[in-house]
């Protein structure tokens, strides 16, 4: 059936396996199955509605309400919330069920949940298991990392957002298990790769784009399984190594000459529709290993899933998005959770049967609940016996479709930080102006400014840089911004004989942003065979787009 998103008006499409799939994962309460009806929203509202509670990258430092000691917090200071330090959060002196209250039936859910969240205590980053690795949020099982943004199981990685698996990796964008590699977008599987795009299983390479299976290649696109290739050239070992000594060490500059003449040879050679690898009746886009999955990006493992973002071993799921690194089974409309029938949630980790609750751990049958730790069978965070859960949890989904909340994403109001601070505005983004007219919260603080003078005269090579260059205070060329450059990454720079970034971290990450297609699926037809395709080339682009079979032929 089509309905029309009550946010945007655009017109979707709610199929018959939507509808099996609601009924699937409706909870069930003594005895009666409370049905989740089809969704308001169209699937890019309920996108970027899930992303408005998810602030990755903004630090902001805060007194903890526990102990006052200053804190590295996503909250900025005006923000009125109890923050307290991750150890704190876990510690055995406070009980999150002593803030738990009763449902008052005559009042919206949404407004009671509301005031729960403001008064208890919520950690100050999103962390677990991590070694060194204090400036890092959304991060899981992360060692000697820095501003890392989202993603698991990282060593030695500084500047990324949505990376897995990786070591010694410096500025990337949803990387899976590359090591020694800077600059990579959309990747899997490289090794010692500098400025690369869409590829998978590279070694030795520096701008590249959609190659697979490549040693040695410089401003190369397209290639499979090449070796020693200049612009799609190929020279021969020893030709090669010529020109790799004749370019030298790198500087801003050739880089940014290399990336130009890649630009150029891409215009005129097929682009793949869609990067699906390893992976059966699939649509969406940088999908590995997966089976059945619809309309989905960035995922990999992941079986039977549709609207599923950024997720890993996701199971029976839909419009999920920023699970890692294990991924959700049998869940609806989730934001950065992990677990077994999750509901409209946020931020419940390894939880099971839970329901409209943020920042929950290791929980099972919680409905409307906050800062939970190992609990179970809670409303409100006030604890009851199964059997009493069943009967008010019950009679809460009664009220919440009297007053139209139930099945509905948590609304705007109760995201915990502002537009312009949540992921929303990477995919979403609107100007102060719109998200005010929305209703949405904006952020007006200034960024910290140093005291000390700005270094704009940032050293084209890396030979020309010492060690003091870590007490100094860059200042972004794009936007004026300060940043600097930490000893760790220094080090980076040097082994990979590169240069040291002339832009704010914030800055380099929207510009990675760009370099990636929206994640957005477009109908449009193959140019080679005219075959319909689903693609994230908006049919208003240049690119000469192939369907995957033309394009395997082509390209190998």
């Amino acid at each position: 059936m089509q309905k029309n998103c009550l946010q945007c008006g655009q017109s979707f499409e709610v199929t018959e396996s939507d509808l099996a799939f609601y009924e699937k994962v409706s909870p069930e309460f003594g005895g009666k199955k409370y049905a989740v009806p089809s969704p308001s929203l169209c699937p890019d509202c309920r996108f970027q509605r899930r992303l408005m509670f998810r602030n990755d990258r903004y630090f902001y430092t805060r007194p903890s309400a526990k102990s006052g000691k200053e804190l590295i917090t996503l909250y900025s200071p005006d923000k009125p919330y109890n923050v307290v330090s991750k150890e704190e959060w876990w510690e055995d002196d406070w009980d999150p069920r002593s803030f738990g209250r009763d449902v008052d039936f005559s009042r919206p859910f949404f407004e009671q949940f509301q005031e729960l969240r403001l008064q208890v205590p919520r950690a100050n980053l999103f962390q677990s298991k991590n070694e060194n690795s204090d400036y890092t949020n959304h991060a899981l099982n992360m060692r000697n990392c820095y501003l890392i943004w989202g993603g698991g199981e990282n060593e030695n990685c500084l500047y990324g957002n949505y990376v897995a698996f990786c070591k010694d990796t410096v500025d990337a964008l949803c990387t899976y298990s590359c090591e020694w590699c800077y600059e990579g977008i959309a990747s899997d599987r490289c090794y010692e790769c500098i400025d690369f795009v869409n590829s998978r299983d590279c070694v030795d390479c520096i701008a590249i784009e959609e190659c697979s299976s490549c040693k040695h290649c410089i401003g190369c696109f397209g290639l499979h399984r090449k070796e020693y290739c200049l612009f799609n050239e190929e020279l021969g070992k020893d030709a090669w190594e010529t020109h790799r000594k004749e370019l030298g060490s790198l500087t801003s500059e050739k880089i940014a000459l290399l990336r130009e003449r890649l630009h150029a040879l891409r215009r005129s050679l097929p682009h793949r529709a869609s990067h699906i690898f390893g992976s059966e009746d699939c649509t969406g886009d940088g999908i590995y290993n997966s089976r059945n999955c619809v309309s989905c990006f960035d995922i990999k493992d992941c079986d039977d899933c549709k609207f599923v973002a950024f997720t890993p071993k996701g199971i029976s799921s839909q419009d999920c998005c920023f699970t890692a690194p294990v991924g959700p089974e049998l869940s609806y409309d989730m934001c950065s959770s992990l677990g077994l029938r999750l509901l409209f949630t946020f931020l419940a980790y390894h939880c099971d049967s839970t329901m409209y609750s943020m920042e929950c751990h290791e929980c099972s049958d919680l409905f409307g609940c906050a800062s939970m730790r190992r609990n179970e069978y809670c409303i409100l965070n006030k604890q009851y016996a199964k059997e009493e859960y069943e009967k008010i949890a019950a009679k809460l989904v009664a009220h919440m479709q009297e007053t139209g909340e139930w099945g509905e994403y948590f609304p705007p109001m109760l995201a915990p930080i502002c537009y312009n601070e949540s992921n929303a505005q990477d995919y979403f983004p609107l100007t102060r102006e719109q998200a005010l007219a929305k209703g949405y919260q904006w952020y007006e603080g200034e960024e910290t400014r140093s005291s000390g003078d700005l270094l704009f005269e940032i050293p084209a090579s890396i030979e020309n840089v010492d060690e003091g260059i870590c007490d100094r205070v860059l200042a972004c060329m794009a936007t004026g911004k300060p940043f600097k450059i930490v000893p760790q990454e220094l080090r980076f720079y040097r082994k990979m004989g590169i240069p040291i970034p002339r832009y704010h971290p914030h800055e380099r990450h929207r510009r990675r942003m760009l370099a990636r297609t929206p994640r957005k699926l477009w109908s449009r037809s193959c140019a080679k065979c005219g075959k319909g395709i689903q693609t994230t080339y908006s049919p208003s682009r240049p690119e000469v787009v192939y369907c995957e079979e033309c394009y395997l032929k082509t390209v190998y």
